[in-house]
């Protein structure tokens, strides 16, 4: 995700159709994504498309997540014609199996290249979230104020040699560097980024530290087993609800 500064958006005559695609926080999208739609130009009845990432899929609480966006979206005079969802291994909480992270990685170029291929024959994709979806993800609005308040407990140990790597990481700009450590302040996104790319492993949550993924999370690692070089059992694999999303997703065609 980009980090936002107010002059970088494109003048409104730079493209035809918009792409917004952008990470769940919170069954919502990231507050950087609502600053990049405020400072963008408005146009008039231009297409859009968005699309959300998330390590569940489309379920329960995540299916009113892109609403939100497509509302600011539809002020600035876009016209949203297509939505959808792409699934990425979890960060958060639940570990997502090895076979199914691999397998995700392997289907996301067909997944994708499905979706511009839809986007490009004039396929119109839109959803009707139920309203408990809806009041989830307006709950989830309220829920990023205790992201703010996470992002700055998180703690730096004694080894961290200030390498900034966590601040180049950063898509809120939320750390700065402060007499050679890493400091944090309060828009933090939960994006986890900087726990998980820390090479000294020297950035700890300060509480709540059930969120992080014990062995770690090393996307290039999963890369690297790609492609599966066996046959797994989706089914088998992805059991209960927290996964159907990630079953549901890896079985459609």
């Amino acid at each position: 995700m980009e980090r936002i500064a107010a002059g970088e958006c494109n003048s409104s005559e730079d493209y035809e159709l918009l792409f917004l695609i952008f990470p769940v926080h919170a069954f919502n999208a990231p507050e950087a994504v609502y600053k990049r739609i405020e400072l963008s130009h408005t146009v008039k009845n231009r297409k859009a498309v968005v699309i959300s990432v998330s390590g569940g899929g489309e379920v329960f609480p995540n299916r009113a997540c892109r609403q939100s966006s497509i509302r600011r979206l539809t002020k600035k005079g876009y016209h949203v014609v297509y939505e959808n969802m792409i699934v990425m291994p979890s960060n958060w909480i639940v570990e997502t199996k090895e076979p199914l992270s691999v397998m995700l990685l392997q289907v996301l170029p067909d997944k994708v290249s499905n979706m511009v291929d839809a986007v490009l024959s004039g396929v119109k994709r839109r959803t009707r979230p139920f309203v408990l979806d809806r009041i989830f993800s307006s709950i989830g609005e309220l829920e990023k104020k205790t992201a703010g308040f996470w992002g700055n407990r998180i703690k730096v140990s004694g080894s961290c040699n200030g390498c900034g790597l966590c601040i180049r990481l950063c898509p809120s700009g939320n750390i700065t560097m402060k007499k050679g450590k890493p400091d944090f302040g309060h828009k933090c996104h939960l994006c986890l980024n900087c726990i998980y790319s820390c090479p000294g492993n020297n950035l700890t949550p300060g509480f709540a530290k059930f969120i992080i993924i014990k062995q770690g999370y090393n996307l290039n690692h999963i890369e690297s087993k790609v492609p599966l070089k066996e046959q797994i059992d989706v089914g088998n694999l992805a059991k209960g609800y927290l996964f159907s999303g990630v079953k549901k997703y890896l079985m459609e065609p």
